[in-house]
């Protein structure tokens, strides 16, 4: 029986040594999980003496990162180094992935946060780490499994978010880049709801983002911009009448379907006609 040793109250670099070593260490995703003492290790056993059990973020040992002040590294960042060095997972995105969410989980284990920008802003206390310490502590605390079990969820989440944060970049790379009177502005074919986010955030005003497979189209404009699609509303109406579209009420959000409302007729008009409808607005 494989076993993972953790310390007791596991913090967000333990829960997510755990996690990796559960998703991505070959035939260790049924290993059962213990928790000693922190820095303590099995039974006061040495650390790495026995193959069946793994020891993160307590015991000195392999994967654990108190053994020196080297504020580089973390537990999560000694165990993605062995799931690179013995080649567990090769699929590049992931593997970017992981090296993004190890940086900054060894961030918050060195209490780097206290230093990123907006310090003072309640956004910070939904980062995972702030989430595990309410957890552990408020109304109806959950218990050193419970948290164990709920990071995992919660890590197998933001690995995904991540992995479609990097597919997104590289689509945006190559979509269609185009100005109008709002500004500069870019049309996607992709089937990706990260895609959008990630434009707005790279500061395009208009973002068009159109499903090659279903046809759907989403035209977005940015929440701090000006834009307003009700003549693009009318244009792509006309256009296409046999098709579907909701204008939101900010006027900055035109759908002609969505994850909420699948049954909407996709549209016909190319990603290119509705560029230039924006463009020519």
């Amino acid at each position: 029986m494989k076993i993972i040793i953790t310390h007791i109250n596991p913090d967000q670099d333990a829960v997510s040594s755990v996690w990796l070593v559960k998703r991505f260490f070959p035939g260790w995703d049924k290993a059962e999980v213990k928790f000693v003492p922190a820095g303590k290790t099995l039974n006061n056993n040495p650390p790495d003496n026995d193959p069946e059990i793994i020891h993160v973020d307590t015991g000195l040992g392999k994967f654990d990162h108190h053994t020196t002040g080297d504020k580089k590294v973390c537990a999560a960042i000694k165990v993605l180094a062995e799931i690179k060095e013995k080649n567990f997972f090769k699929d590049k995105i992931t593997i970017e992935a992981l090296e993004k969410m190890a940086e900054i989980i060894r961030s918050v284990d060195h209490a780097e946060e206290r230093s990123w920008p907006d310090p003072m802003s309640d956004r910070w206390e939904f980062i995972l780490e702030m989430i595990l310490d309410g957890l552990k502590t408020g109304y109806g605390r959950l218990q050193n499994p419970e948290i164990i079990d709920f990071g995992m969820t919660a890590l197998d989440g933001i690995l995904e978010a991540m992995k479609e944060k990097i597919k997104a970049g590289i689509e945006i790379a190559g979509g269609v880049k185009f100005t109008c009177k709002w500004g500069s502005s870019i049309g996607v074919e992709t089937g990706s709801d990260m895609v959008h986010r990630l434009a707005e955030r790279m500061g395009f005003s208009v973002v068009v983002v159109r499903d090659p497979k279903k046809g759907n189209v989403r035209i977005y404009g940015h929440p701090d911009s000006q834009v307003d699609l009700t003549e693009i509303h009318l244009a792509v109406t006309a256009g296409d009448r046999e098709a579907d579209w909701f204008l939101h009420a900010s006027k900055k959000l035109l759908l002609n379907g969505s994850r909420a409302n699948p049954a909407m007729r996709p549209t016909k008009l190319k990603l290119l006609e509705i560029i230039n409808m924006i463009k020519n607005a």
